[in-house]
Parts: structure tokens; sequence; C-alpha cells
């Protein structure tokens, strides 16, 4: 059910730069509790990966006043089970999501295997703002373009599948950032630096009905769940559709059909159904840890991993919550994941073994065997 005080905001560039302070301050301002994360998938690959968040996190602190958090997904083949469950619920409990700038196709390669498309349209059922800028902008559509394989390595123009969330918001388009480039002094870099030649070739290739939604450098396009949209910033926001091009500037508005090409209406609200009772949050939730651990142990026992992924997830939520002593919650629950391993030692299941173990250490629980049996402690 897409919320109604739900909104994308797209930034053709510069959205850690002075031109874009307004929009996110505005963007903010309509949240009571700003809970802020940044995903640093985009720019994963680059050496620079770790400056690159301290830069968003400083420009967050000092323009804005608004604690940034870091959700880190830069190789998801690499990430466990644990990291990505760990992003999707940082995804799960932010309400402003903000990811910029790096390569699109390497953005979407590990979204797409980790998943993480389908958690930031779910963000849109909260309410929640996605303000994704530049490569990331690019990846909410219904096709990307391979900017760096075309334009650096000079793969032939072609498309790729998008994350395609704006879908939530009645769009199904393409978005392509950066649409007055002029960095080029001697040739063409407008359209991402594709150029109108390749542009054209790109056209060509999309399924009908599909049209292009371009935004200006130091541009932002804010699209409500309203139906509304408005232009801030420097440029403007182009709409190229079946050979037609319509553009919008700074201060003007327009509504989700407009960027559709059509009066396609907005996804309708469906009525939810309410979930079954959890037996492990309702453990946590009454602190009986040995019924909590069962309930865990039961799902590794049956190689659910997710589920115990998730279980785990809670249980480290409970303990940041501080609300009784941190070893006093966890003493039973320990004990019985090292009774557990110790039988599945026994039938030499030691896959099943080494999960726990692992588990356990991602909950800063240290195992350590010695001759008198199995010994535990925390870990800073």
């Amino acid at each position: 059910m897409l919320h109604p005080l739900s909104k994308v905001a797209l930034m053709g560039s510069g959205e850690t730069g002075p031109s874009m302070v307004a929009v996110h301050r505005a963007l903010l301002a309509q949240i009571a509790e700003p809970s802020a994360l940044v995903l640093d998938t985009t720019y994963g690959f680059q050496e620079n990966a770790d400056e690159l968040s301290k830069k968003a996190v400083t420009y967050f602190a000092e323009s804005l006043g608004v604690e940034l958090a870091v959700a880190t997904l830069r190789r998801a083949r690499s990430a466990t089970p644990l990291q990505v469950a760990r992003v999707i619920r940082q995804i799960e409990e932010a309400n402003y999501i903000f990811a910029g700038p790096g390569s699109p196709s390497y953005a979407l390669a590990n979204l797409h295997e980790a998943g993480v498309g389908a958690a930031l349209a779910a963000a849109l059922q909260r309410p929640a703002t996605l303000c994704f800028a530049s490569a990331a902008a690019m990846t909410l559509g219904a096709y990307t373009i391979p900017v760096y394989e075309i334009y650096k390595a000079g793969a032939d123009p072609h498309w790729l599948p998008g994350l395609n969330v704006l879908e939530a918001l009645g769009l199904n388009v393409a978005v392509i950032p950066h649409f007055d480039n002029r960095e080029g002094a001697t040739h063409d870099t407008r359209f991402c630096y594709m150029g109108e030649r390749r542009l054209l070739q790109l056209e060509e290739m999309l399924p009908p009905g599909i049209p292009i939604i371009g935004i200006d450098e130091h541009t932002a396009v804010v699209i409500e769940a309203s139906g509304d949209v408005k232009v801030h910033g420097k440029g403007f926001l182009t709409v190229r559709s079946g050979g037609n091009e319509h553009r919008i500037g700074a201060g003007e508005r327009a509504s989700i059909a407009d960027l559709a090409g059509s009066a396609r209406p907005l996804m309708e609200n469906k009525e939810g159904t309410a979930a079954a009772p959890d037996p492990f949050a309702e453990a946590l939730a009454r602190y009986d840890g040995p019924a909590a651990i069962e309930i865990l142990a039961e799902a590794v026992a049956a190689g659910d991993s997710p589920r115990a992924i998730a279980m785990l997830l809670e249980l480290g939520k409970a303990l940041d919550g501080r609300f009784v002593e941190r070893s006093a919650l966890l003493a039973p629950f320990i004990e019985l994941a090292i009774a557990e391993r110790s039988r599945a030692r026994e039938r030499r299941e030691y896959e099943t073994s080494d999960r726990i173990r692992a588990a356990l250490a991602a909950q800063q629980v240290l195992l350590e065997d010695t001759p008198g049996g199995t010994a535990w402690r925390l870990v800073d």
C-alpha cells in the first residue's frame, strides 16, 4: 500500500553540494523524526568508498544537522546472508534513504542480487523518502543505461533492467541524470555522456510507451505519492516520449501523468491482512530466553537460514534496546545454542556447528573450546 506521504527525489547531480542543500532541507523538514541512511553500493567498487561515505555523513551533519547512517553493501556475492539482512533491515527502519554517484551497472548487479529493490519499493509503503542522485537515480527506473561500459569501454548502446522502484508510483520510465552535461569540449556529452547520436539509438531500443525522464545537473525532481511533481534547482526536467519532448523548469509543477506520458493512474491501495503472531518475537517480548532459543535452534536444525538470520537480527535489536543487562538476556540463548552445537558436533554435522558459531560471533559472542567444555564471553 503506497503511503500518501511518501515521495521520491531524483537529483541530476550536486547531491552533496551547496545547490541541493535547500532540497534536502525541505524534504527532511516534512519528516517529524528523520532517520537518514546512505546506501554505499553505487560507489562500492571505488578505492575511496570510505571517503565518499564519510563525505556524505559530514555533509548531512554540517549542512543539514542530521545524523546519517551508512548501509554497506559493496559486493553482494561476498556478503554473508546476515550482512545482506542487516542492510535490508536498515532500509526498513530508515525514513530518508539516500544514494548517489558511482556506476549504475555495478549498483544494479549488486542490488538485484541482494534483493534491495523490493526493500526500497516497500519503503514507500511506510512513509519514506527516497533521495537518489546521479548513478543511483538511474537504477530506479524500468531500464538503466550502463554508462561506464558505453562511454568508457566502447560497448554498443544498450539498456539494463532497472530496479523499477518507480513503478510503485505509476511510472514505467527510464531515468537519465546529467541531462545537460557539457564536459566534452569537442564532443557531445549531454544525456549522461551518451550524446545525441547514442541517445537516439537508445530511444529506438526502448519498448513502446516507455518515456525517458531527463534531469539536468544541479536539479531535483520530487515525485509525491499524491501525484504532484515539483522541479527544484538550476535546470529542467525533460520528458521524451514518442519523438516528442517536454521541458519543465524549476518552480513549475507537473503530475505523475505528465511524466508517464499518459493519464496512467497510481497503483491502487490494497487492504492489508493481519500478520500471524511471531512466536520468536513474542518470546523476546517476555524475555523468555529458553523458548526463543528453542525456536532459533529449530530453524538452524531445519537449515532455514533466512529465518534464523531474521531471528538473530531481532535478538540484536532487543539487545541494543538495553532494557535488561545484556549478559543476563543472552545467557539462556547462548547455553542452549552451545548445547545444540555440541550435539551437532557429536553427529559430525560440522556445517551446522560452524553456522551456530558464526551466528553467535555476529552477535559479539566468542566461543572458546576447552578440555572442560565450551566457554563463552562477550566481545566489543
